[in-house]
């Protein structure tokens, strides 16, 4: 009688531990992906260590919009996961003038930026010329953009290599919140 309930009890533990990985997979591949933000290149908005959940789901519903905050996987680093802002969207014309970003010719207001940021023309993205965005892809920078390394060095972030947007920080607690 013992032995039928502890086999029972074992059975029923690997079922909800089953189950769980389960579940857990499901969200893990098609709903949110965790991320760690490594390096300064997002301050004042995102620091070093902070942990954040992406969600999935939107980004194969609808487009993503100038201002979000993406995850995605930099080709030019062995596939490796980065964190920046979009800033051009496909079929824009983009230039970096006088320290301003243009989209169209209008300069973009860019509000989540500490105030005094100037953001300069690097090896691919230069100083001066109007650059059109593929129809496929997007114009990425950090927030910190003395620091940040992104679309103006090493180019467009194709639409396919997009792994998520930023919906939450969730550690260190103290900097609990979600992100808009």
């Amino acid at each position: 009688m013992f032995d039928k309930n502890v086999k029972k009890v074992i059975v029923e533990y690997f079922q909800i531990i089953f189950i769980f990985l389960i579940v857990f997979a499901i969200i893990y591949f098609f709903v949110g992906q965790l991320f760690e933000v490594v390096g300064d290149s997002m301050i004042p908005n995102f620091r070093d260590k902070e942990q954040l959940i992406a969600e999935k789901i939107s980004i194969n519903i609808n487009n993503t919009e100038r201002g979000d905050v993406i995850i995605f996987k930099n080709i030019n680093e062995n596939n490796r996961l980065l964190i920046k802002r979009i800033i051009g969207l496909p079929g824009e014309n983009i230039k970096i003038q006088d320290g301003k970003v243009y989209i169209n010719g209008v300069e973009l207001s860019e509000n989540y930026l500490e105030e005094g940021t100037v953001t300069e023309g690097k090896r691919i993205l230069e100083e001066g010329p109007e650059y059109k965005i593929p129809n496929d892809s997007y114009v990425v920078m950090g927030d910190n953009r003395e620091q940040s390394n992104d679309s103006r060095e090493w180019g467009y972030v194709k639409k396919e290599n997009i792994v998520g947007r930023v919906v939450l920080v969730y550690y260190p607690l103290q900097n609990f919140r979600f992100v808009k």
